[in-house]
């Protein structure tokens, strides 16, 4: 497996060396393509000499690694967005067509600037992460999460910042 580069986004899957994704900074999708990995021809001196090799030695066999669905089957589904640093100007357009969805269940947390919340169409739920008491409010979050997937919503999840920064995603 190639090393990434330090400049390189942390959660673009690479394969080959190859970009397997597309990246933006404040949205990723629910999940990314299917990843395809070319594996070398069948060897022409192999058993099956009676099948057409030079057939087989023009196209690589493909192996296709899946992600989990983009929805389930009753329809749910999760985004992960990130809010930038606070001004609504600053937000991606994806993210903002995202959070002015009516039909999505926003769940965000205290640090969420007003400006970014105002823009919420739908429900929004806001977790009240305090110091000493971030775990409650993390299982809180993913008790709301669970309730609107379970509802068969698109439930996105708002982060401050870029939520790949530090690891957070």
């Amino acid at each position: 497996r190639p090393r990434r580069s330090s400049h390189l986004p942390r959660h673009t899957a690479y394969l080959d060396g190859a970009d397997a994704g597309t990246h933006s900074p404040s949205v990723v999708r629910s999940t990314p393509s299917p990843i395809i990995k070319k594996t070398p021809s069948a060897d022409p001196g192999s058993k099956n000499k009676n099948k057409n090799n030079a057939e087989q030695q023009k196209e690589p066999s493909q192996i296709i690694i899946n992600h989990p669905p983009k929805s389930l089957p009753n329809g749910g589904r999760i985004t992960l967005v990130g809010s930038g640093p606070g001004d609504p100007n600053l937000l991606t357009v994806a993210a903002y067509n995202i959070l002015s969805d009516p039909d999505n269940l926003v769940i965000a947390d205290r640090l969420v600037s007003s400006e970014i919340l105002d823009l919420i169409k739908g429900e929004v739920r806001v977790a009240n992460k305090v110091p000493g008491c971030q775990h409650r409010a993390q299982d809180e979050i993913y008790e709301w999460c669970r309730e609107g997937l379970g509802q068969g919503r698109h439930v996105v999840r708002l982060k401050i910042g870029d939520p790949f920064v530090f690891g957070r995603g």
